[in-house]
């Protein structure tokens, strides 16, 4: 079984609101995610900051997804990671962001794939940069983990798997025949960006 955990509730200063609710196309961000994953997984997690924004996102996502809040107050997507990994059922879990409405199922399907029997896989830039969205998790030995680290006070998700044993570092360059435009890997948090996308979604469709 594979879980899909979509890391959401985040306030955005320059969109004004939750970036998983901010619309593109009539259709908000976290929807979009929601649809991606669907394809290569068996259950889909939404994790928001607060239980403040529970209501707000069980009714957008309906019955599409389950929908929790941090189970720490620590404002950090490290603690989104270690609340969405307790809940998911899967033994692998493949973890997103909120505003990546073009993630192709393609990768994350590869992303599976080359994690079986290990820790987990993530993404490397061609400058060395590690690109935490997306990334694959094996549950029970990333949570203990992930959990440890926030005790040492070690709060950035993408040191999870950057600094634990038997993962795949795949370079995003190596995506390109799945995702030519690497748009995958574009996330729209200002009100410019979410004017690329809805141009981005119009090309698509025509």
């Amino acid at each position: 079984m594979r879980s899909g955990i979509i890391l959401s509730g985040g306030k955005s200063s320059r969109l004004g609101k939750d970036k998983g609710l901010v619309e593109l196309e009539g259709k908000p961000l976290v929807q979009w995610v929601i649809e991606r994953l669907v394809a290569v997984t068996d259950e889909i997690i939404v994790v928001v900051g607060s239980n403040s924004q529970l209501s707000c996102y069980r009714r957008v996502v309906e019955d599409k997804a389950r929908v929790i809040s941090d189970y720490y107050p620590d404002k950090s997507p490290l603690i989104g990671l270690i609340s969405g990994l307790r809940e998911a059922c899967g033994e692998y879990a493949a973890v997103c962001a909120c505003d990546m409405p073009f993630i192709d199922p393609n990768i994350l399907e590869l992303m599976f794939c080359v994690s079986d029997g290990l820790n987990g896989a993530q993404l490397i830039k061609h400058n060395g940069w590690v690109e935490p969205f997306p990334s694959i998790y094996y549950v029970t030995k990333c949570l203990q983990y992930a959990e440890d680290l926030r005790v040492s006070g070690e709060m950035r998700i993408r040191k999870v798997l950057e600094t634990m044993d038997n993962t795949v570092k795949l370079p995003v360059e190596k995506l390109r025949k799945y995702d030519p435009e690497l748009a995958s890997f574009n996330d729209f948090d200002t009100l410019e960006s979410l004017e690329v996308a809805r141009r981005m979604v119009k090309s698509i469709r025509t």
